[in-house]
């Protein structure tokens, strides 16, 4: 078989190169920050929309949200709150707090927030967490008369998930119903790579 002079040296010169740099199939580049503003430290106020970071999602009756202070023990100077009142046609109210993460397909990462509710007298309100789990949703609901809460009082809820996507959407429900106000607040969200099975 003939090669001519010029595919000689061409492959001469690659020789090096290709011998040189092995491919690594398996090779992937995860983002190195997960969540942005997890604890709120900004001091910037969630936008309804468009949001570099959190969103704010009112969804149901007349309520309201703003960053209060002081945050949680571990959180910082500011918390978020939602002043959960019902409209004057719904008996149910709430806000929805979002987070588009940045996650790396096939990675584990767990989950934790700090939250704590106004009052604890009645279960109709509730703080739900809700992440990715497999092709739908996973969630971890926690009643503002669970026992062991205390009004006031924060504390800690959380759970794993394994990434199917490189966006993968975090979102905090606080909610009421039957007509109950409530003040709920979330702070100290951290999400890390996990070394555990999360399914």
């Amino acid at each position: 078989m003939y090669f001519s002079n010029t595919i000689v040296v061409a492959l001469s010169l690659l020789a090096p190169l290709i011998s040189s740099t092995p491919i690594d199939l398996e090779a992937r580049t995860c983002p190195t920050t997960i969540i942005r503003d997890p604890s709120f430290e900004s001091g910037t106020t969630p936008p309804t929309s468009g949001g570099n970071a959190w969103t704010v999602v009112g969804f149901l009756g007349s309520s309201s949200y703003s960053l209060t202070q002081p945050g949680s023990p571990n959180g910082g100077k500011y918390a978020f709150t939602a002043s959960v009142y019902p409209g004057p046609y719904s008996p149910d109210s709430g806000e929805e707090l979002r987070q588009t993460l940045s996650t790396c397909v096939g990675k584990n990462y767990s989950i934790t927030a700090d939250f704590k509710f106004n009052q604890t007298a009645n279960n109709a309100c509730f703080v739900r967490l809700q992440y990715p789990f497999k092709t739908g949703v996973g969630s971890v609901t926690t009643y503002s008369a669970t026992p062991g809460l205390t009004p006031n009082v924060w504390s800690t809820t959380g759970s794993v998930f394994q990434a199917v996507s490189t966006s993968s959407l975090l979102q905090f429900f606080l909610q009421c119903g039957n007509r109950e106000r409530n003040f709920i607040s979330v702070d100290n969200v951290k999400v890390k790579e996990f070394a555990g099975n999360a399914y």
